[in-house]
C-alpha cells in the first residue's frame, strides 16, 4: 500500500513537472499560454482555416507526452517487471537414477511483487519473540551443540559464497537442519547431514503450512537437500536433493547461485528477510 501511494504521488509530480515545462517552452518560443482559453480558441480558428502552424509547436506536445510516458515507465518498472516475469522453473536434479515414491512437498511458483510482504501473524507475536529471547540462556547448550557440528560452517560458507543469506537453524517439529538459508525471489533452502528423511519432510510440510497461514498471495519456494554420507537414500528424489558428499553439494550450488538482488528488489528482500526471522522465532513454539 505504501509503495502504491508513492507511485501515485510520483506520477502526479511527474505530470505537473512536464506540464509546467511545456507551458514555459510554448510561452517562450511560440508566445502560447496553454492555460489561457483565448489562446486555444485562436489555435482552433487557425486549424479550421488551415492556416500553416509551425511543426515545432506540435513536436513540443509529442516530446512532452513521450517524457511523461517514459517517466511513468521508470516509476512502475519494478511492478511491470514482476507482472511480466515468467514462473520459476524447477531446479534440475544432479543424478539420473529413477526416483523412489516419496511424500511430495507442494511445489510453489515464484510470484514476486515489489511491495513488502503483507503478513498475517498471530496477535501475540511480540510476546512470542520476547519469550524466545528470555529462553536463550536455557537453550544455549542445544545451540552450542548444533554450532559445533563441523558440517554447519562448511555448508553455510558454500551458500554464503553463492549469494544466499544464512539464517539460524530453527527447530521445526523436532527436526533441526544443518542449514537454513534464503535467497531473492522468496527462496528458502533447508539442508541436513545424514538426517532422517521422514523427519525432514515432516518439518518442511509444517514450515510450508506456517508460510501459507501467515503470508498471503506470495508463495515461498522451499528447496531441500540431504548430504547422505551413509548411502541410506536414493541419489535422486523428486522432493529432496540427495548428495553423497559436501563437494557434490558445492558443485551443484555453484551452478545454481542465488538470484541477484537489484536496487528495486532490495526493499522487498529486506522485508522478506525480516519475515523469515520472525517465523524462525515463532515456529520454535509450535
Amino acid at each position: 500500500m505504501k509503495n502504491k501511494l508513492e507511485h501515485i504521488l510520483l506520477s502526479i509530480l511527474l505530470g505537473l513537472s512536464v506540464l509546467l515545462g511545456l507551458s514555459f517552452w510554448l510561452n517562450t518560443i511560440f508566445n502560447f499560454n496553454i492555460f489561457c482559453g483565448t489562446h486555444w480558441d485562436e489555435f482552433a480558428k487557425l486549424q479550421a482555416t488551415q492556416t500553416p502552424i509551425s511543426t515545432g509547436f506540435y513536436i513540443s506536445f509529442v516530446i512532452a507526452i513521450l517524457i511523461f510516458v517514459i517517466g511513468l515507465y521508470f516509476i512502475y518498472r519494478s511492478t511491470l517487471k514482476q507482472i511480466l516475469k515468467p514462473k520459476a522453473q524447477n531446479i534440475p536434479l544432479p543424478a539420473t537414477e529413477q526416483p523412489e515414491p516419496e511424500t511430495k512437498v507442494p511445489e510453489q511458483p515464484i510470484v514476486f511483487d515489489n511491495r513488502p510482504p503483507r503478513l498475517n501473524l498471530p496477535n501475540n507475536m511480540a510476546q512470542i519473540a520476547t519469550y524466545n529471547h528470555a529462553r536463550i540462556v536455557e537453550q544455549q547448550p542445544t545451540n552450542k551443540q548444533t554450532e559445533t557440528n563441523p558440517y554447519n560452517s562448511i555448508i553455510s560458507e558454500i551458500f554464503s559464497n553463492n549469494g544466499y543469506v544464512v539464517k539460524p537453524n530453527p527447530k521445526i517439529s523436532g527436526f533441526v537442519p544443518n542449514l537454513f538459508a534464503i535467497g531473492n525471489n522468496e527462496v528458502v533452502w533447508i539442508g541436513g547431514v545424514d538426517c532422517d528423511i521422514e523427519k525432514m519432510m515432516s518439518g518442511i510440510q509444517k514450515l510450508d503450512s506456517v508460510f501459507k497461514e501467515t503470508l498471503e498471495d506470495i508463495p515461498i519456494n522451499i528447496n531441500a537437500f540431504i548430504i547422505d554420507t551413509l548411502n541410506r537414500y536414493n541419489s535422486e528424489n523428486n522432493d529432496i536433493l540427495i548428495f553423497k558428499s559436501v563437494d557434490e553439494l558445492k558443485d551443484f550450488i555453484e551452478q545454481h547461485p542465488a538470484d541477484d538482488i537489484t536496487e528495486t528488489d532490495q526493499e522487498s528482500f529486506d522485508s522478506y528477510s525480516e519475515y523469515i526471522d520472525t517465523i524462525i522465532q515463532y515456529i520454535k513454539n509450535i
